[in-house]
């Protein structure tokens, strides 16, 4: 046997992966680990910023885009569009004000019970409303 055809196991931390292992990161309780995080079910946007600016680095656990050799080669392309999309429709938007349609008091970041091969939020509408 040479040195190509060896099996090599993957060592991470205590653990042994045999070859050809498949290893998943399942992102949802690393993002709800309160290891990690304060207060993970609750949408604090105030995370990401350090007196009021962005930080220049994001959170160790905040792997929206993967990690490593697989990260998604996408990332940069994603954050600008969003970026630009955002900017352009708030500023299409002037005069209006963003709202739910059932009130303030009527959402929840709590899974849709009725998807059982994802974790994707309830559904809610919101509404864009004339200031006067």
């Amino acid at each position: 046997m040479n040195i190509f055809e060896e099996k090599i196991d993957n060592i991470l931390g205590d653990l042994t992966i045999p070859e050809g292992t498949g290893v998943f990161v399942h992102q949802y309780s690393i993002l709800n680990d309160e290891k990690y995080w304060e207060k993970p079910q609750e949408f604090i946007p105030e995370r990401f910023l350090e007196n009021g600016k962005y930080l220049n680095s994001r959170p160790s656990a905040f792997i929206p885009f993967g990690l490593g050799r697989r990260v998604c080669l996408g990332e940069k392309l994603a954050l600008a569009d969003l970026f630009l999309v955002l900017v352009r429709f708030l500023q299409t938007i002037d005069g209006y004000e963003i709202a739910l349609e059932k009130g303030p008091q009527n959402w929840s970041l709590e899974p849709d019970p009725n998807t059982n091969d994802s974790i994707v939020p309830l559904e809610y509408k919101v509404l864009l409303k004339k200031i006067n």
